[in-house]
This record gives structure tokens, C-alpha cells and sequence, in this order.
């Protein structure tokens, strides 16, 4: 791959170059309705595993592109952008909707003949064929800027009518790619998958996120906090993904 092609594809999907010597990466997905910039309060690694944002289009330095209409579609479109940096071990972690971008990539790699990442880390999402399960898909409108709002103050802005309003629209776009998600047939995932819960979640209570082992191994862990704890990555999620990460990665 030429260092051309590496520069052509970082703006894009990426908010800085992947560090060449890191030992392994993960690659962490927004919130739905939001962008890589989810991610300002986490570390840039944790014990030498790279933690790469991701951005997906339609938001932040991307807004002029077209939202995804597919989960599937966005896994493969991204796939092509991160492909100059799957050079070695790697995962995916994501909170809530977005989860399953992770899911659709890593079945994308596993048709493709690899590579196939090393991690699935699924933070507050129900599995796959349970995806009709949360409340997220029922909202009406002002309970979409509700929820925007709340994002917003859980990141620590200020949620102006306007920023609300333009958010809104990427989170109905995100929620209209999630409602046409359907995979009712569980596939056996080449790679450990840890069901991340939260104690004081109410969008996603830990005890719906069962059933994440019919996709092959899963671990289950319930970390302190609300559902927006995860913007913080609070010491004992970090320990989680260091953990779960350095079984698969070289030392």
C-alpha cells in the first residue's frame, strides 16, 4: 500500500494517522447521531493498543457527504478507508446502534478471507437478532432531540436549538439505518466478544443484552454507571479492553 493512498484515506475516516508502531488497534465507532469527536475525553491508547475514532459520513468534518442508509453499506465503505492500517491486530468497539457497524464489518472480513479482527467489544446493545428490542427505535420526535440533548450535556456542551436540530437529523438518519437492520439468524463470529453493561443504564438495561452467545465466545461484564458512563471510559472499561485485547495481541 503506498503512502499516497495511506494519506488519501486517514482525512476521511479517520481524525489523525493510526501510530505506525502501535501493537494493536481498536477501532471505536460514534454514537448514533454523533461523531468521532464522542471520543475527545478517552486516551489516544491504553497499554499500547491504539484507540482510533472513527468517523462516519454525514457528520462533523464530514457533513457535506450523504448519511448511511445501511449499517452494511457503511461497514464496507469504511472497511476500504481503514484498509491501509488492518496491518495488524485489531477490534472494534462502539456503544448502543452503532454496534452493529462493528457486527456487519467483521462478517464483511470473515466472506473476504480476513483480516479478521482480534475483539468485538459491544457496549449497552442487545444482539443482533434482538435488535428490534430497544426503545430507540419507538421515538417520536421530541423524544429524538430529548435524547440528543442529553447527549450533548452528557459530553459536557451546551444544547442550543440550532446544534440540537442539526443532531436530531443525523440521529433520525442513524435510526432509520437501524431500523432497517434485520439479522435474525445468529453467524458464529471468528473472534471473543465482550457484552459491555452498564448498572444504572435505563435505555439499555444489562439484563437485555443477553444472548450474545449464540454468535460464539462472549463474556459479560456490568461496569458502574449510567448509559453515557462510556464517554468518560472509566478506568475499569479501559482495564476491560486491555484485558480483552492483550489475550489475542503479541506482547
Amino acid at each position: 500500500m503506498t503512502e499516497r493512498k495511506r494519506r488519501r484515506s486517514r482525512p476521511t475516516w479517520l481524525l489523525r494517522t493510526p501510530d505506525p508502531e502501535a501493537r494493536a488497534r481498536l477501532w471505536c465507532l460514534p454514537y448514533p447521531g454523533s461523531g468521532a469527536s464522542m471520543y475527545h475525553g478517552w486516551p489516544a491508547e491504553v497499554d499500547g493498543i491504539e484507540l482510533c475514532p472513527v468517523q462516519l459520513p454525514g457528520r462533523e468534518n464530514r457533513l457535506r457527504e450523504p448519511l448511511f442508509e445501511s449499517y452494511a453499506a457503511v461497514a464496507a465503505e469504511m472497511l476500504e478507508g481503514l484498509e491501509p492500517y488492518l496491518d495488524r491486530p485489531f477490534g472494534f468497539i462502539s456503544h448502543c446502534g452503532t454496534v452493529f457497524i462493528g457486527y456487519e464489518a467483521t462478517l464483511l472480513l470473515m466472506e473476504r478471507g480476513g483480516p479478521l479482527p482480534g475483539h468485538l467489544f459491544a457496549s449497552s446493545m442487545v444482539p443482533p437478532h434482538r435488535a428490534s428490542w430497544p426503545s430507540i427505535l419507538k421515538l417520536d420526535e421530541e423524544q429524538v432531540g430529548a435524547l440528543v440533548s442529553d447527549l450533548m450535556r452528557a459530553r459536557g456542551a451546551e444544547p442550543l436549538p440550532e446544534l440540537v436540530d442539526m443532531a436530531a437529523g443525523v440521529m433520525r438518519a442513524d435510526v432509520a439505518a437501524y431500523s432497517r437492520f434485520d439479522k435474525t439468524d445468529p453467524v458464529e463470529l471468528p473472534c471473543p466478544i465482550t457484552a459491555i453493561g452498564w448498572s444504572d443504564d435505563t435505555q439499555i438495561p444489562p439484563e437485555q443484552m443477553a444472548g450474545w452467545e449464540a454468535y460464539g465466545e462472549a463474556r459479560y461484564t456490568v461496569l458502574d454507571g449510567g448509559h453515557w458512563s462510556y464517554l468518560q471510559a472509566p478506568a475499569a472499561l479501559l482495564d476491560e479492553i486491555s484485558r480483552s485485547m492483550s489475550a489475542r495481541v503479541p506482547g
